[in-house]
């Protein structure tokens, strides 16, 4: 397979105390030989994850199979697997606290996993599923275990599952009932931030023109193709799965995110600023993490 480099971009010194440096490194990663296509990734090692299945994308970057069941006997399944990234490989994971068949799983902002309800069992022809359940269970990629976690008000199968920006899950619908219920972790994890000069969240944010201390702001406005570095809160420290960040409602290129240097509790993102995008003194920024969105601040672009 092909090599090829990635430019990435490395964090930005502070510009609030220290002077500022972007850096680029070269990272070599593969890619396929045609872009567009698909390539071949390894064989289920288990009985796992026939139809129904979950895939949810762990913050390390791997990728959880839980579930589902043998389209010919209408069996589900407890087994789960993770896709290794790093060795582009289907490897086994623990089983699962229960069988499941038409769960659904939700990525919770600590990097564990949330996996609701399902079936033990659904007829390959058609009818009714067996063994709907309420029972739910958290998969913890730290450990690789499930654990329970906990009943839902009632038994649902082919439902949503969907996270809110308090941290909280809205668990509805399902063929068995109409209702919704909401799933309270142990602890909510506040969702991102972006610092504003003002302290409240709104207004000029705290972005700097890259390699100066100074702001993108309306007397001072930022171009587009320029690189930017954005401050906040809320990223998942070692999570490599990236933010999103939209200046203008534009997609802007991710260039780093991560730690600010120098300030505890502070993160840091690099970003390029996008072409197309409406010029004025006050151009809206929003950062969206792990599907939760930030607060909205402004910068100057022209």
């Amino acid at each position: 397979m092909k090599q090829t480099h990635q430019k990435i971009g490395a964090p930005l010194k502070s510009g609030f105390a220290l002077s500022l440096l972007l850096l680029y490194l070269s990272s070599p990663i593969a890619v396929a030989q045609s872009p567009g296509t698909f390539t071949p990734a390894g064989n289920m090692t288990t009985d796992c994850c026939g139809f129904w299945n979950t895939a949810t994308v762990l913050t390390n970057g791997n990728v959880l199979l839980a579930g589902a069941g043998n389209g010919d006997a209408g069996v589900a399944f407890d087994s789960a697997a993770l896709y290794d990234r790093a060795r582009g490989a289907l490897i086994p994971a623990s089983s699962m606290t229960a069988r499941r068949i038409g769960h659904k799983a939700a990525l919770l902002p600590d990097g564990k996993v949330l996996i609701t309800g399902g079936a033990r069992g659904c007829p390959p022809q058609g009818g009714d599923c067996t063994g709907v359940n309420s029972s739910a269970e958290i998969y913890d990629a730290s450990t690789g275990a499930f654990r329970p976690a906990g009943n839902m008000t009632t038994v649902r199968i082919l439902h949503t599952a969907t996270l809110l920006s308090d941290g909280t899950v809205l668990i509805a619908g399902g063929p068995f009932t109409a209702g919704a219920e909401i799933y309270h972790p142990f602890v909510l994890t506040p969702p991102p931030a972006l610092v504003s000069l003002s302290g409240d969240g709104q207004g000029q944010g705290a972005i700097l023109h890259a390699g100066t201390p100074e702001l993108a702001s309306s007397s001072n406005p930022a171009a587009a193709g320029e690189a930017l570095e954005i401050y906040g809160m809320g990223l998942m420290d070692g999570s490599v799965l990236p933010p999103q960040v939209t200046i203008g409602g534009r997609l802007a290129e991710i260039l780093f995110f991560g730690k600010a240097p120098g300030f505890v509790g502070l993160n840091q993102i690099n970003v390029r600023v996008p072409n197309g995008i409406v010029q004025g003194p006050a151009v809206s920024v929003r950062l969206n993490y792990l599907s939760r969105p930030s607060n909205e601040v402004t910068i100057g672009v022209e």
